[in-house]
């Protein structure tokens, strides 16, 4: 059976019932279990730590005390309500993005009951961009323009797809979708007003789009950051860095999968900041992965000075090649007063 990660979704009844169907559904997807007791405060609490919230109750209690908590489907919990007998699962909040379209499926699946999916494009059985975001590991990096994208659709209008990468889901939705390589794509050549466009890839840009033609933004995280610092490296300045040198390369920021360095520069409060900012998780690389790693063929510099220092050759440079599952190296450090960042491309 396909799996939730078990730490990220709370259940909460009111009845007995309702801990009967809980109990039943946490059996199948296990998960921290809330009654009645303190459950208002339990539930504020949830919504701010869990990323799934289930809530076998009425959908109007649930709606009343999380209301005020509520600030985006790009950062909010998925939040699904039942009634205690599991007739209906009801996908209320963040059904794409947050999953709680899926997880009423879930949950209706467990029960034996109906999911009630309310948004347009599951109901007309069309492909929804964030959806697929979220399904390949993309950023969205103008979540704004996203509506624009699911209402050209909606409206039977052929949306242009650019990208050089390969998504057997888009080639199911070719009756709608016209799929164009970033070579062969000019807003000149496809001039039909209105028409959306969708550019899957980490730094093309559409320089000529305009209001009649919206272009929503998907990133692959597919760029790894080393990052080298002396002790004490305010995050602001780190970040600043990093996003220059992703500047030079024409990358979009939201194209970052992580931030990688050693042991050693693992507590700096400015990488940790920097990591938090973008969004990212940060990958320490044990530095025996990097003493093993033959730095002369994959043309990466060294540095005695920084090998007196840490332990090893290379900081930065080493740290994102492995972080990216021994990747392309498109920045052999770029160095800054006090930093050194290191780009990587995965496979």
């Amino acid at each position: 059976m396909e799996t939730l990660h078990t730490e990220t979704i709370a259940y909460f009844y009111l009845t007995d019932e309702g801990a009967d169907l809980v109990e039943k559904l946490c059996a199948a997807y296990p998960g921290a279990c809330y009654g009645k007791d303190h459950f208002k405060d339990n539930l504020k609490k949830a919504f701010l730590q869990y990323d799934n919230l289930v809530c076998v109750m009425a959908t109007g209690i649930v709606v009343r005390i999380l209301a005020p908590l509520l600030v985006h489907k790009t950062s909010d919990p998925a939040v699904v309500v039942m009634d205690q007998n599991g007739q209906f699962a009801i996908s209320l909040l963040s059904g794409h993005l947050g999953g709680a379209n899926d997880l009423a499926r879930k949950m209706a699946a467990v029960s034996k009951g109906v999911p009630v999916i309310t948004t347009a494009t599951d109901v007309a059985g069309k492909l929804s961009f964030d959806v697929f975001a979220k399904s390949n590991n993309l950023a969205i990096e103008n979540i704004g323009i996203l509506k624009k994208v699911s209402g050209a659709i909606l409206s039977d209008q052929k949306v242009l797809v650019v990208t050089d990468k390969d998504y057997p889901s888009l080639q199911n939705e070719k009756s709608y979708l016209n799929i164009i390589s970033t070579d062969r794509f000019s807003t000149k050549k496809y001039h039909d007003d209105g028409t959306a466009i969708v550019v899957i890839d980490e730094k093309y840009t559409v320089h000529d789009a305009d209001e009649t033609r919206p272009v929503l933004y998907l990133r692959p995280r597919t760029i790894c950051a080393g990052i080298g610092c002396k002790r004490g490296m305010d995050g602001a300045s780190i970040e600043k860095a990093l996003l220059a040198t992703l500047a030079r390369l024409g990358i979009s920021p939201y194209a970052l999968r992580c931030l990688a360095t050693i042991p050693l520069k693992a507590d700096e409060p400015g990488i940790i900041e920097t990591a938090d900012k973008r969004k990212v998780p940060l990958v320490v690389i044990d530095t025996k992965e990097i003493e093993e790693l033959d730095l002369s063929s994959l043309k990466i510099n060294t540095s005695n000075f920084v090998a007196a220092q840490t332990g090893v050759l290379s900081v930065s440079t080493a740290s994102a090649y492995l972080a990216s599952g021994r990747g392309e190296i498109l920045v052999d450090k770029d160095k800054y007063k006090g930093i050194t960042i290191a780009i990587a491309k995965c496979p």
